[in-house]
């Protein structure tokens, strides 16, 4: 993982063609298994906002709220995240870059537009450093290589 003072990036080769990779970070029914359980608000439209809530290591549950940004199929997602009530916001963005017929490469980046409140643990960089890392080494790894 990559890191500046105000983002995070990653590069990770994914056996699975760019079509089925899109697929898995783009429908609800993939993302359940190995990200995050979206409710339906949860569509590829731009502008479109989205929220989910994810838990930490105090049993807290955070809402986030995001809003589709950028969207080319098969190739390109861009979000932003960020935490109703806290300040701070960010863009996320996922791009494919096809290797073969069936290895992709992802192109990851977590930008801090606006760093969050880092007097909330939960919200400090280091956070989402190993979130990320366990998420799209392990997790979408794990899930990948299984389908």
């Amino acid at each position: 993982m990559e890191k500046t003072n105000n983002s995070l990036s990653f590069k990770k080769t994914y056996k699975a063609s760019a079509a089925t990779l899109w697929k898995v970070i783009t429908e609800r029914a993939h993302l359940k298994h190995w990200y995050f359980d979206f409710a339906e608000d949860w569509q590829l439209n731009i502008g479109q906002t989205f929220e989910w809530s994810a838990g930490d290591t105090e049993n807290k549950q955070w809402l986030h709220r995001g809003v589709m940004l950028e969207i080319i199929p098969n190739q390109k997602l861009v979000h932003s995240w960020e935490y109703p009530g806290y300040s701070g916001t960010s863009v996320v963005t996922w791009e494919l870059h096809p290797i073969d017929a069936n290895t992709t490469e992802l192109h990851f980046s977590h930008v801090f537009t606006v760093p969050f409140d880092v007097t909330k643990p939960a919200l400090k960089r280091e956070n989402f450093e190993m979130g990320w890392t366990h998420i799209l080494n392990i997790s979408l790894v794990e899930y990948v290589d299984n389908l």
